[in-house]
């Protein structure tokens, strides 16, 4: 508590800080919204403002370094006089951002970059560079002085916010300096709204503009036209591992090669987000042809593109829709392409897919189930069933999983495969995960207090719920008002919940154990790297993904995979329990891999509470 006290203490000194956004420049402001830059990051920005005017100087000469190796890997030299002025040009920066204000000075020290960037002929991947260098320079000042890792965390994440907001402004700057060198100001600023600024590329405002406007030309005539989705396979990875300059650059080659590809059709490419591209092909194409086109597309990937000297495969996969079988409007095409997209990155990667009316079904019925979860929620539709944790060996019971479960007053009782991935993608995971939470510790209290049983209960966490910064804290709540024992209660993550971030993974997971609450790995052995992390995760007990069960009895390798995780987790103190045991061949073979603690179908399915009740406590 004293640490959380000393938290809310420094946040009051923060929001003491004055600062300012802009009133009246209606652009500046909504520019900020998209960036999400809020008056609190700009009180943490003030708040550092001793420590940025104190290391401005040094941060400067690091940006100097930084230019001067970047000259050197281009076989040049820097001048002296482009020295002077990148130092002069960062203290200046550097000193802007100590006023934590977003006022005139700000965009000024935005445009001195631009020009100098300009002036200086560095590409768009260079000046993401020295963002990045720059980025780091600053997180290396932070964590040097800036106090408590939680507020080293804060710090960087407002700083990173309006250092990427001044970047924007950057950008925005330099591609107004180039085009108005080659075709004039009013071209440049026409060219900015409708174009990428790194690829050149129109935007999809264009885009959809275009879609519109050949709907409104052929609907009459019902002429066809198709909608391509392309998204670039594993670009994150790529750009984490060989830097975002880099992925910059491979996305500039793979338009050309898609450019290329589109030889001989009446069809234009346009650049979507970050990694999504959108082609339209205003020829009436059948689908053969469609498909001719797609696999040209694919086959334009096939060999590596030489980068900085670094060879790097991509792929990518695509999604089909066409008019008027797909959609008469632009949002109905739009939202077509981008599901036939999503099966395509569904199934594997590199491939294309053609929205259908399967597809269609299930965009209907995952508007409808999105728009019933609201009501589902409101009108306490939910419900937990219960499936018991036996001992194979003697029949007792040593544990309870809640499951839940809709009972949808006209589709009956729906199993959470139907809704937790609709209920993920619209945010309401976590509401509804709570829910399950604080209902399963009320329920098993109730047990407890009716002599009835004396086992543990567990809960299944989703991502969303565990990457929430109030995880701890609503946990806390829910043994505090059910009134439950902490060692009563089990938390279930997966393996790739945590995989995002292991470091903040087990700082969590160490403060849910100094509570008494016990934590438990699901589906072991189905994600990551399990063993090369596994004796730094501070949890109690592993539960074997069903996968190695279903064909254990007559399979040796599922034997020996489970015989080694039950003698590695004893060494490690921790214990196992097995899922997904459905027949007494199954229980025979898993009792052969001295595994005793068991789950499944065999013994007892998931039960409502009075069902659950009358059978193991009548």
């Amino acid at each position: 508590m004293s640490e959380l006290s000393s938290q809310e203490k420094w946040l009051a000194e923060v929001k003491k800080q004055k600062v300012a956004l802009p009133v009246s420049n209606h652009k500046f402001r909504l520019q900020i919204a998209l960036m999400n830059v809020h008056q609190l990051d700009l009180q943490l920005v003030r708040w550092i403002s001793p420590l940025l005017l104190k290391h401005h100087q040094k941060i400067a000469e690091q940006m100097h370094g930084f230019a001067t190796e970047l000259y050197r890997m281009q076989n040049k030299s820097l001048s002296q006089e482009t020295g002077e002025q990148l130092v002069k040009m960062y203290q200046k920066k550097t000193r802007c951002l100590s006023r934590g204000t977003l006022d005139a000075c700000f965009l000024a020290a935005s445009q001195n970059e631009a020009r100098f960037f300009f002036k200086h002929r560095f590409s768009l991947s260079e000046q993401s560079a020295f963002l990045e260098k720059y980025n780091q320079a600053m997180t290396a000042m932070l964590n040097q002085e800036a106090g408590l890792p939680e507020q080293v965390l804060l710090l960087s994440k407002s700083l990173d916010k309006i250092l990427r907001l001044m970047q924007q402004f950057v950008l925005d700057e330099y591609q107004l300096l180039e085009h108005e060198y080659e075709t004039g100001k009013e071209n440049a600023l026409r060219f900015k709204a409708y174009h990428d600024a790194l690829t050149g590329l129109p935007n999809d405002l264009i885009g959809e503009k275009t879609i519109e406007q050949l709907i409104s030309a052929r609907e009459t005539t019902q002429k066809t036209f198709a909608v391509l989705k392309i998204n670039v396979d594993r670009l994150k990875l790529i750009n984490e591992t060989f830097g975002r300059s880099i992925g910059n650059e491979l996305l500039i080659a793979l338009s050309g090669r898609m450019n290329q590809a589109l030889d001989g059709f009446h069809a234009q490419l346009y650049r979507s987000s970050s990694d999504e591209f959108m082609i339209i092909y205003q020829d009436s194409l059948n689908q053969q042809e469609l498909v001719q086109a797609a696999a040209l597309l694919l086959r334009s990937t096939e060999k590596p593109y030489y980068i900085d000297g670094k060879e790097i495969y991509a792929t990518f996969s695509i999604g089909i829709a066409e008019y008027p079988a797909n959609g008469c409007s632009s949002v109905e095409i739009l939202s077509a392409a981008d599901a036939a997209l999503r099966e395509a990155k569904k199934n594997h990667k590199n491939r294309y897919f053609f929205y259908n009316n399967d597809l269609h079904h299930q965009m209907l019925l995952k508007v409808n189930t999105e728009n019933e979860l609201q009501v589902a929620l409101y009108k306490h539709q939910f419900t937990l069933f219960y499936q018991p944790q036996v001992n194979a060996d003697s029949g007792h019971l040593i544990g309870v999983e809640a499951l839940i479960r809709w009972r949808h007053p006209k589709r009956g009782i729906i199993l959470p495969g139907a809704f937790i991935s609709v209920a993920e993608e619209t945010g309401m995971i976590c509401d509804i995960g709570w829910w399950v939470l604080n209902e399963a510790c009320r329920q098993m209290k109730r047990w407890h207090d009716s002599g009835a049983l004396n086992v543990p209960i567990s809960v299944n966490l989703s991502f969303n719920q565990f990457h929430d910064d109030t995880l701890v804290k609503r946990v806390q709540r829910a043994l505090k008002m059910s009134g439950l024992r902490p060692e009563f209660l089990e938390l279930e993550i997966t393996e790739s919940t945590m995989a995002e971030n292991l470091e903040r993974s087990i700082k969590i997971l160490n403060e849910i154990r100094a509570l008494g609450v016990g934590v438990s790995l699901d589906d072991f052995g189905t994600g990551y790297s399990s063993l090369s992390y596994l004796k730094s995760l501070p949890i109690n007990q592993l539960k074997i993904d069903r996968s190695f069960v279903r064909d254990i009895a007559q399979n040796h390798r599922d034997q020996a995979i489970v015989t080694a995780i039950v003698s590695m987790a004893e060494h490690l103190w921790i214990d196992v329990i097995v899922e997904g045991i459905e027949s007494s061949e199954q229980l025979r073979a898993i009792q052969r891999c001295r595994c005793h603690a068991i789950q499944g179908n065999y013994y007892s399915q998931p039960l409502a509470e009075d069902d659950f009740s009358e059978k193991f406590f009548a």
